[in-house]
C-alpha cells in the first residue's frame, strides 16, 4: 500500500506542478516526457512485490486557467509496454492507466489531498492489470480518491491490488 502510495503521490505531484504553470494555461493537449517505469517504486500487490523492468507511462495533460484565479487541469498516464518482475522472476506485461482531474476555486475554497496539495475537486482513478506469460490476468491494482468543494476528501476504493 505505501509503495503504491508512493507512485501516485509522484504522479499527482507531477500533475499538479505543471497544471499550475501558466504556459500551460488554455493550452491543447500537452505530450509531456514519457516517465521510465523502472524508476518507479516497487508495486505491492497482496504477497507479491513486482518490480518494473522496462516500458514508459505516457503522460497527457490539459490546463486552462481564468483571469480571476480558478484553474482546471486533467492528466492521464497510459503504461506503454510495461513490464515487471516478481520475486520469483515470473515476468509480467503491465497495462492500464491512471486518470486526474483538479480544479481549483479561488472563490469557494479548497481541499488539501493526501499529498498536501489543495485543490477545490480532484478525482484520481489508477487501473492497472498485469498480464502473465500465457495471457491471462494474474494481479489488478485499483484505487480511487476523490476531493468535494464542500471540503471532504475521501478514498472511494482504498486501493486494492490481488494476485491470483
Amino acid at each position: 500500500m505505501r509503495s503504491r502510495l508512493a507512485v501516485l503521490t509522484v504522479m499527482a505531484t507531477l500533475a499538479l506542478a505543471l497544471s499550475a504553470s501558466p504556459a500551460l494555461a488554455g493550452t491543447p493537449a500537452e505530450h509531456l516526457a514519457p516517465m521510465p517505469a523502472d524508476t518507479m517504486p516497487p508495486v505491492l500487490c497482496g504477497a507479491t512485490t513486482l518490480n518494473m523492468t522496462s516500458g514508459t507511462f505516457d503522460y497527457v495533460t490539459r490546463s486552462a486557467e481564468t483571469a480571476s484565479g480558478n484553474w482546471s487541469m486533467t492528466g492521464t498516464l497510459t503504461a506503454t509496454e510495461v513490464h515487471a518482475i516478481d520475486g520469483d522472476g515470473n515476468g509480467y506485461r503491465v497495462v492500464g492507466s491512471a486518470h486526474f482531474g483538479f480544479t481549483y476555486n479561488a472563490q469557494t475554497g479548497i481541499v488539501t489531498g493526501y499529498d498536501g496539495h489543495v485543490f477545490s475537486e480532484g478525482v484520481t482513478t489508477f487501473k492497472l492489470q498485469f498480464i502473465a506469460a500465457n495471457g491471462g490476468i494474474a494481479g489488478s491494482m485499483n484505487f480511487i480518491q476523490h476531493g468535494s468543494p464542500n471540503g471532504n476528501y475521501f478514498v472511494l476504493a482504498p486501493g486494492s491490488c490481488s494476485f491470483a
